[in-house]
């Protein structure tokens, strides 16, 4: 009998590479008589059912694998359906709704049949915003080898894998390109641009063939207005995510390892700030340091002359005023945003808390507002020297 099974798949297999619908059809729904569980099989049924013009007959085979999906926990790969059906009939609103219903009905459950599976955005959306996000989800398909993101593009949207894998990889300033992590089905990618400066960040591949949900920041700003509780949502994932690669990014906080960095970041505060607005002054009490989610800064003082001198002009990821806390000393520098920034403010109390919980930060920090201070005398310094030549002229 397994044999004859296995033979019905083998034969669909052949007739599907050579071109025969018809036949790799029959033979396919033959085989899922025989073994109704396997669902790619299914889906193998319904995708030819498509092609050869049985619209109707596709599309109630398509709820039949969502819902089989759905119910297993497979959310991903009911949601990839859900999108074929809406191709093939946009009046079939119903079944977004019903994915929803039975994903927020089993994470509620005390104890499911199965594990369920935690995926980030999903699962923390009750059963109106979950809906409302699968109407604004866009399902993409990639071959093996395509390029799905490349670094320094525009791009805000956030990818979530519904089918197969992906290889995220930099390249160095030498241009080198360097592998950082492979992702699979339910993890996601694209989330730095999308948090921060609408920029892609890494070079995204895929390793096998691969269905890709997309949504774009502005969906999601749109969903806010109607369930404020996705703000909240979004910004634990910038905490978990984001909030973690920068600092294991930054020169200070990469020696840590994850639990030693998720032990820092639950101490950083998020602020939305305004346009030209001053965050501290020179001769200021040290109150904070910061971390630049998005938006700009500029670091600046005045000389003698109260003419206006600019430090420095800083961008996401970049930290500042850490001088003043780590020293006890009053801010040496002002601080302004130059456009709307987003900013991680962590307190001096926190800061000194971190560095008697993870000593070797004192000297990397150390080291850092030694090279910092050091660029400010070289300025001062150019400073006088522009000015002697401007009294020789």
């Amino acid at each position: 009998m397994n044999k004859q099974r296995d033979g019905f798949k083998d034969e669909a297999q052949r007739a599907l590479s050579q071109g025969n619908w018809r036949k790799a059809l029959e033979n396919f729904q033959k085989h899922c008589a025989q073994e109704p569980e396997d669902l790619r099989s299914q889906l193998k049924v319904a995708e030819l059912l498509e092609r050869l013009g049985r619209r109707r007959e596709a599309v109630q085979v398509y709820r039949e694998v969502a819902e089989a999906y759905a119910q297993d926990g497979f959310l991903l790969q009911a949601i990839s359906i859900n999108k074929m059906i809406l191709r093939i009939d946009p009046s079939s609103k119903d079944v977004g709704d019903r994915l929803a219903q039975l994903y927020t009905q089993r994470t509620l459950e005390t104890k499911p049949l199965r594990p369920f599976p935690h995926i980030p955005l999903f699962s923390e959306l009750n059963e109106q915003e979950l809906q409302l996000l699968l109407k604004h989800l866009q399902i993409k398909t990639y071959r093996k080898g395509a390029l799905i993101c490349c670094e320094g593009d525009t791009g805000d949207s956030l990818f979530i894998i519904s089918r197969g894998e992906v290889a995220v990889s930099k390249v160095t300033p030498n241009g080198d390109e360097i592998w950082i992590r492979d992702l699979r089905e339910g993890d996601f990618f694209g989330e730095f641009g999308f948090f921060t400066d609408q920029k892609r960040h890494a070079n995204v591949k895929s390793l096998t063939e691969c269905e890709i949900l997309e949504v774009s920041r502005n969906e999601l700003d749109e969903m806010i207005k109607i369930h404020s509780h996705i703000r909240e949502v979004l910004q634990n994932l910038f905490k978990q995510r984001v909030l973690d690669l920068f600092l294991a990014l930054s020169p200070l906080f990469s020696s840590l390892n994850s639990v030693e960095r998720e032990e820092i970041f639950k101490r950083f505060h998020l602020m939305e700030i305004p346009e030209e607005t001053v965050l501290f002054k020179g001769g200021d009490p040290p109150k904070s340091l910061y971390m630049i989610k998005s938006g700009e800064v500029e670091i600046f003082t005045q000389n003698r002359q109260r003419k206006r001198i600019v430090l420095a002009t800083l961008g996401s990821g970049n930290i500042f005023g850490e001088i003043g806390p780590l020293f006890n000393k009053p801010r040496m520098a002002s601080a302004k945003t130059t456009q709307p920034s987003e900013l991680l403010e962590l307190a001096k109390e926190d800061l000194e808390a971190c560095l008697l919980r993870f000593p070797k930060l004192r000297s990397i920090l150390k080291e850092t507002s030694f090279k910092r201070l050091d660029r400010m005398k070289e300025i001062f310094s150019q400073e006088r020297v522009e000015k002697v030549k401007e009294g020789m002229v």
